[in-house]
């Protein structure tokens, strides 16, 4: 197996929209890059061939990070996501995704919608990544 540190030309966009729904700025993903590197984000072939699916599609994404939030945490797959994910909460222009909001009662009921929907995930996810081999 080879290790790689290939980052996809597109791999930061990606992960910003899964994570908040938009792009991220050029300087995000400028430093996505560098800290995948700085971070050592190393992927095997087999990890490299399953994120290139999951960057094609979301729901792909979604389905394998539930399962490996289950099964292998610690992933360099769930590392790379992380990595977006602590440089979008950092990012000022994106900080209020991260902040909390006063909301209505009745917001319990799409966020009730949202965790059964990640339960699914998780449960197929999980099932997924065993029958697949990902890790």
């Amino acid at each position: 197996m080879t290790d790689s540190l290939h980052i996809a030309d597109n791999e930061a966009q990606v992960l910003s929209r899964y994570l908040i729904g938009e792009k991220c700025s050029d300087q995000t993903v400028y430093h996505y890059t560098e800290a995948v590197q700085k971070m050592n984000a190393v992927l095997n072939e087999s990890q490299m061939k399953t994120w290139r699916s999951m960057l094609r599609s979301l729901f792909y994404l979604k389905l394998i990070d539930s399962g490996l939030a289950l099964t292998n945490p610690q992933s360099p797959l769930r590392k790379r996501i992380f990595i977006m994910l602590a440089l979008l909460e950092s990012s000022p222009d994106h900080v209020r995704y991260f902040l909390p909001q006063e909301r209505s009662i009745w917001y319990l009921i799409p966020l009730g919608f949202r965790a059964g929907m990640s339960a699914l995930y998780g449960i197929f996810g999980f099932f997924s990544v065993k029958l697949l081999g990902v890790g």
